[in-house]
């Protein structure tokens, strides 16, 4: 097992009538003017809306809004809102929604602590080194990204809708607030993009190089099978308060509370990479691209590199609940197994199906690899980047 270190700084608040705890709060961080940030408008119906300015106006304090932030937020929004933030004296930012606002709300709280343009505070970027950030508290609404207890955020940028990350523990949100009660009124094909988005997050983490961190693929495997159990009783029951927590807890803990990879080596997430050049082309929901390259992708890597066969086949005897004794027979069934959840949950069965044309398969690859070669068990250069959408489409 490799050397780590673990910091979780984010506070969560989980569980029903957590939100009577946002305005407190939020003065015990310092804040007394909040931009309150949020999407599409949404929580206007569903009474979170009422609930939050209710909360504000208990505890004395003022509020200046952003609105319309966009599913694969773009940077415009990210400009707008620090804009706002700064002509108006906030001291605090409230994030309420999808991973999509939480993201926004990070760069925006580097952005307003920061003298240079955006572009800047991206990987790689002159505002790697960030001094300091404005305090930022989030109020979940769609379980997935896990958004609400990390330091990552990614932004859409450019002409070419090129995805930009933002790697910073400063932009850990002071503290969250997850009340499984508030995705009640998710669509269902958004809540289950977001069950796709967890497993992927679960499964890079878990198809690694053997390191000996057996406690993280033991609590890993743990958390996978709670997803494939818990996602088809919301089909059953969008209210299934229950199956809505555990899905809610299962997406915080995957990229945030108990970090899987710990103790592993790091490395890019290959099926994040291309689904983040799909979701750029055709605005795709995320977790659907995820869903869509991800079996493609166990495929190729099994045959590319099947010295990592075992991984595979422990992946289908601990997590799919198959006996097949052979390894090779053992990983393929485990991924018709995963392909057959994802058709349960309602996802489509090939990128043909979701609308992407072939004629770019080519050009979403080459971009895919515009910043080196991605892959966990094995390099994935463009070559077999257009080979894994191929095999998608």
């Amino acid at each position: 097992m490799e050397n780590f270190i673990y910091s979780i700084p984010t506070t969560a608040y989980f569980g029903k009538g957590q939100i009577n705890i946002l305005g407190d709060t939020i003065k015990a961080h310092g804040g007394s003017k909040v931009l309150l940030a949020y999407g599409g408008g949404s929580i206007k119906q569903n009474g979170i809306y009422g609930a939050i300015l209710d909360q504000l106006a208990q505890a004395g304090l003022a509020h200046v809004e952003l609105s319309g932030i966009q599913p694969n937020p773009r940077v415009e929004s990210v400009e707008e809102g620090i804009e706002i933030y700064r002509t108006n004296g906030c001291d605090f930012i409230l994030a309420v929604g999808g991973g999509s606002t939480l993201d926004a709300c990070k760069v925006i709280a580097a952005g307003v602590k920061y003298d240079g343009p955006v572009n800047d505070l991206f990987r790689g970027g002159p505002g790697a080194d960030l001094k300091a950030a404005a305090p930022l508290a989030t109020v979940l609404t769609m379980a997935g990204t896990g958004s609400e207890m990390d330091m990552g955020a990614v932004i859409t940028v450019g002409k070419d809708h090129k995805k930009k990350v933002l790697m910073h523990p400063l932009v850990n949100p002071k503290f969250s607030i997850l009340d499984p009660e508030y995705t009640y009124t998710v669509p269902e094909y958004h809540s289950m993009a977001g069950v796709a988005d967890i497993l992927c997050h679960l499964m890079e983490q878990y198809f690694t190089p053997e390191s000996g961190a057996n406690v993280q693929d033991r609590m890993n495997e743990g958390f996978m099978k709670s997803v494939l159990e818990e996602a088809p009783k919301i089909l059953a029951n969008p209210e299934d308060y229950d199956a809505r927590a555990n899905i809610m807890w299962a997406s915080s803990m995957a990229l945030a509370g108990f970090q899987l990879l710990l103790g592993k080596p790091m490395s890019a997430f290959p099926l994040h990479s291309m689904g983040h050049e799909l979701s750029s082309k055709y605005d795709m929901t995320h977790g659907v691209t995820l869903a869509l390259l991800t079996p493609a992708w166990m495929r190729h890597t099994m045959a590319s590199a099947p010295a990592y066969l075992p991984l595979f086949a422990r992946f289908a005897r601990n997590v799919m609940d198959l006996r097949e004794e052979d390894d090779a027979k053992a990983a393929e069934a485990g991924v018709q197994k995963l392909e057959a959840f994802y058709g349960a949950i309602k996802m489509p069965a090939s990128l043909r199906e979701a609308g992407v044309r072939e004629e770019d398969l080519d050009l979403i690859a080459g971009k895919a690899v515009e910043d080196g070669n991605v892959g966990i068990l094995t390099p994935l250069g463009k070559d077999e980047v257009l080979q894994i959408l191929r095999a998608a489409f």
